[in-house]
């Protein structure tokens, strides 16, 4: 049976710089999946193919930013009242 290492307590930085980038990057996942999902209503076009029209267009460096741009488009033209969810938060 292999010991395991007792999980220390108080900071870490190693622990918690890994733990931020790996929020960051859920962010930034998060924001390109509803990205890829406004391209699709947009084109009425399947996720694989928004996702490759996102690449095409903009590339890996660039898709991320295009997605967090079509988000704020879409966000300040929603009508708060006409959100099914609204009554939730």
């Amino acid at each position: 049976m292999t010991e395991r290492t007792p999980i220390a307590r108080g900071s870490d930085p190693w622990r918690e710089a890994a733990a931020q980038r790996i929020t960051e990057r859920l962010r930034l996942r998060a924001g390109l999946s509803e990205g890829v999902g406004i391209l699709q209503v947009w084109n009425d076009c399947c996720q694989q193919e928004a996702r490759d029209r996102l690449l095409a267009s903009h590339g890996h460096g660039g898709q991320d930013a295009e997605a967090a741009r079509m988000i704020a488009v879409v966000d300040a033209a929603a009508d708060g009242r006409a959100d099914p969810d609204a009554g939730w938060d």
